[in-house]
């Protein structure tokens, strides 16, 4: 059997990828002679390599692009590697209607250090790590591939504010946030807070919220008379509204404890 033949074959029975190892064994192939053959079928675009020793099979309606959609590749790869991870930031902040602000990345926070760049034409893949992703609240979304997980819009608000550089700084952040707020349970932000060593971002988001205009203004107020509850007795330290800046001889907001060193507004 061809491999072109062995490929349609075993996409029939529901496989998205093959092995170099599963490939020598099922086609009694040298691990030269299968290498070779794979070479030819890269060529036509049928294969990619995800990582030494596996194959994503690119269907047709795939292969101007140059990759399967990241969503369907990300449960494969994932899994391959055995490593924790979630979506998150702007291409989180998409499966839940917020899609004002797009990323021409597929963001994903893993629990482990992925230095290797992993981009297929016009499919590209942005590693975050993260020390822990431990009791993380997210969300399975079903692709043709599997599961894949995805952050909560909670766990995403607080993920923009992490990274504001990965997410096209404070204004798009403040942007996404004003359409994903019809998203957010201030109940479940609160549990998240319990949660997250990063509760200093809780003033910003208060900050930010009670500073922008959004698509649901009863919701957000809801949710920064949460937050605002929470805090209340826990603020301690004065911060930055962007970290990345001086903040020396900047007005300081007592509510929130923010130092208003860059102004903010969103897009919308």
């Amino acid at each position: 059997m061809s491999l072109s033949g062995y490929i349609k074959e075993i996409r029939q029975h529901g496989k998205h990828y093959l092995t170099l190892e599963q490939l020598m064994l099922d086609l009694k192939l040298s691990k030269n002679a299968a290498l070779n053959a794979i070479s030819r079928i890269k060529k036509h675009g049928e294969l990619i390599s995800l990582f030494r020793g596996i194959y994503i099979i690119v269907p047709p309606e795939h292969q101007p692009y140059g990759s399967i959609p990241a969503e369907d590749l990300v449960p494969i790869l994932m899994k391959y590697l055995q490593v924790d991870y979630y979506v998150s930031l702007l291409t989180a902040a998409n499966f839940h209607g917020a899609t004002h602000q797009k990323s021409a990345k597929f963001q994903i926070i893993t629990s482990k250090r992925i230095n290797r760049p992993l981009e297929f034409d016009q499919v590209k893949l942005e590693l975050i790590y993260k020390k822990s992703l431990t009791n993380l609240p997210i969300q399975d979304f079903t692709v043709s591939t599997g599961y894949l997980k995805v952050a909560t819009p909670e766990l995403i608000a607080i993920d923009l504010l992490n990274y504001p550089n990965r997410s096209g700084g404070l204004n798009h952040v403040a942007t996404v946030l004003s359409e994903l707020i019809e998203s957010i349970d201030e109940n479940k932000l609160i549990l998240l807070a319990d949660q997250i060593t990063e509760k200093y971002q809780l003033q910003r988001l208060g900050y930010v919220l009670e500073n922008i205009e959004t698509m649901d203004n009863d919701k957000t107020n809801r949710i920064i008379a949460k937050l605002e509850g929470y805090l209340t007795g826990k603020l301690i330290t004065y911060i930055p509204l962007a970290s990345e800046l001086p903040k020396i001889g900047y007005p300081r907001i007592k509510k929130w404890k923010i130092i208003k060193n860059t102004d903010i507004e969103s897009d919308l």
